[in-house]
C-alpha cells in the first residue's frame, strides 16, 4: 500500500509515473506505459498535448460551472472518461471493477477492455455508472457475438471497436523484460 504521505508529494502527473516505477516490478511498469513498435505514436500523443494551453479566464462569474458533456448518448459530468486498459489487476487487486467504480463515484464513463482480468458481468455489478465494452472483431464470430450479447445482458451503454489491430504490435520493452 502507497502511503498517504507519498501520493501528497505527487503534484503532477510525472510525479504519479516515478512513483509507479519505483513501486512496481519492471515488467509491469513497462507494459502499463511502454507502446508498441519504437513508441513513436505514444511520444506523438504525448506531445500534442503540449501544443495546448488551459488559460484561465479571469473576472468571469465562476459560481455555476459545468463541466458535464454527453458521450456515446450518455451524460458524464466532466469531459474526460476512462478508456480501456487491458490486465488491471496486476497493478491492483481491484482492477478493472475498483476503476469501474471509482468513474462512477466521480461521474464519469469506463470503458472495459476485451483483455480485462474482471468479467464484463462483474464490472457491470461493480458500477451503477455508464459502461463501454471494448470489442474486436475475432475470427471466431460466435466469440464476438457472445460478448456482445454479454455487454445487452448486463446494461452496457455502448461498444467500442477496435479495428487498428490486425496483429499484435511489438512491443519492444515486452519483449526485453518477458512480459
Amino acid at each position: 500500500m502507497i502511503s498517504r504521505r507519498k501520493l501528497d508529494s505527487c503534484h503532477k502527473v510525472m510525479d504519479f509515473r516515478e512513483l509507479a516505477k519505483k513501486r512496481l516490478p519492471a515488467p509491469m511498469f513497462d507494459y502499463i506505459d511502454g507502446a508498441a513498435e519504437d513508441e513513436w505514436t505514444y511520444r506523438q500523443n504525448t506531445a500534442a498535448f503540449d501544443q495546448h494551453e488551459l488559460i484561465p479566464r479571469f473576472l468571469v462569474n465562476v459560481e455555476d460551472i459545468d463541466t458535464s458533456v454527453t458521450v456515446l448518448g450518455q451524460p458524464i459530468d466532466w469531459p474526460f472518461f476512462c478508456s480501456p486498459t487491458g490486465y488491471s489487476r496486476l497493478f491492483h487487486h481491484d482492477g478493472e471493477k475498483g476503476v469501474a467504480r471509482a468513474a462512477s463515484k466521480t461521474g464519469t464513463m469506463y470503458c472495459l477492455s476485451t483483455l480485462s482480468t474482471s468479467t464484463i458481468e462483474e464490472v457491470a455489478e461493480a458500477s451503477s455508472g455508464p459502461k463501454v465494452f471494448q470489442i474486436y472483431v475475432f475470427k471466431d464470430r460466435g466469440l464476438t457475438q457472445e460478448y456482445i450479447q454479454r455487454c445487452k445482458n448486463s446494461d452496457y451503454d455502448a461498444l467500442c471497436l477496435t479495428i487498428d489491430v490486425p496483429t499484435n504490435g511489438k512491443r519492444e520493452r515486452d519483449l526485453v523484460t518477458g512480459m
